[in-house]
């Protein structure tokens, strides 16, 4: 059992001495590869729940394993039995070659808003705006009325395992789909007491209605996909989705479907490589329609009502690239206090639904 102090950043300190900066995550070793427990105790009493699985002790048909650091193939998932708060699960996908290990800031501030949180580990060794084009790469094909629906297809892939896309090469068994029911009977199976069983539907797929998604840049494209064709019960998006396969237009895939626009959120940072796709896709979800995007630093909760933030803090490892794009929450790159306490966190509240507070 390890107990450390609200908001240190031991974790992700002793991930990059041994990661680096690129791909920060967890430690972790043979004996704990099937599932790590730990409890995190703040000054406030509040204890926060950590279980490291990984994704093939709970489905041996998933055979995915990333190339680089492979030893941090898990998912992260947390519970705050002692908050009552949202009762729904939230789904949380990193980017392209990131790990939910890095990302531990984050995942506990849903964890102590009362959500149960899954970091899910999913297969996302491929870019999706280095395929498809984006804000600053090339456009692979380069006919603009051609494979209009690639990016698309690629993340569809990435979601269900279909064959959609000759960019990624994503079976059933490895799929976001499988990996997450997957992951849900396990930790029914395993941990009862914790009320995961109202994220499962009778045939063992996930609940959509009873989950929020999120996700950094490949995973907000993932989650934005998500809600576009199921219907959940939130969408916060991190630093995108950057898709922008020709300039001055969005995919086609970019639209409102069975999740209300009401639903999406969303923070990007004003100095991203990405961001003139990001904003214009953020504009297409018809997210505009709840107030203009607002700077977080120069406004405060419930900022206006605004369903868009935006940032130009400095990230921890500065202006260059990728760091702003990482430093809307990646745990070694998001602004931290003098009091070890994010920036954006309350921004983070707000986008992932911070209850209203109680009245006096």
């Amino acid at each position: 059992m390890l107990r450390v102090p609200h908001y240190t950043l031991a974790t992700a300190l002793i991930a990059l001495a041994l990661v680096g900066c690129r791909d920060a995550s967890a430690p972790n070793d043979v004996a704990r590869s099937r599932r790590a427990e730990s409890s995190m105790s703040d000054e406030k009493g509040a204890s926060l729940v950590l279980h490291v699985i990984a994704p093939q002790a709970t489905d041996p048909n998933i055979d995915y394993v990333p190339a680089v650091n492979p030893q941090f193939n898990h998912h992260y998932v947390w519970v705050d039995q002692s908050v009552r708060g949202n009762p729904k699960l939230l789904v949380f996908m990193p980017g392209t070659n990131n790990v939910p290990a890095s990302w531990q800031l984050l995942e506990q501030e849903a964890a102590r808003l009362g959500y149960h949180v899954i970091g899910l580990m999913y297969q996302n060794d491929v870019e999706v705006v280095g395929k498809c084009g984006g804000s600053e790469f090339p456009i692979v094909v380069p006919d603009p009325d051609t494979n209009t629906d690639c990016s698309a297809n690629m993340r569809l892939e990435i979601l269900e395992g279909v064959d959609a896309s000759a960019f990624v090469n994503v079976t059933p068994a490895n799929s976001i789909d499988n990996r997450l029911s997957k992951l849900l009977a396990y930790l029914d199976q395993n941990f009862p007491d914790e009320g995961w069983s109202r994220f499962l539907e009778a045939d063992g797929t996930p609940k959509w209605s009873q989950i929020a998604v999120a996700g950094q840049s490949q995973g907000a494209g993932e989650a934005a996909l998500i809600g576009k064709i199921r219907q959940v019960d939130r969408v916060v998006m991190f630093s995108g989705p950057p898709d922008a396969r020709v300039p001055n237009s969005v995919d086609t895939w970019i639209s409102i479907g069975k999740t209300p626009a009401s639903k999406y959120f969303a923070l990007f940072h004003d100095r991203d490589h990405l961001v003139v796709g990001i904003r214009a896709n953020l504009t297409a979800f018809d997210m505009e329609r709840f107030g203009p995007f607002v700077q977080v630093e120069n406004s405060e909760p419930p900022y206006d009502g605004a369903h868009v933030l935006f940032t130009d803090l400095r990230p921890t490892l500065g202006y260059a690239k990728p760091n702003p794009h990482q430093s809307t929450a990646r745990d070694n790159n998001t602004p931290i206090g003098a009091d070890g306490t994010p920036l954006l966190r309350d921004a983070w509240r707000y986008l992932l639904g911070e209850p209203p507070p109680e009245d006096p």
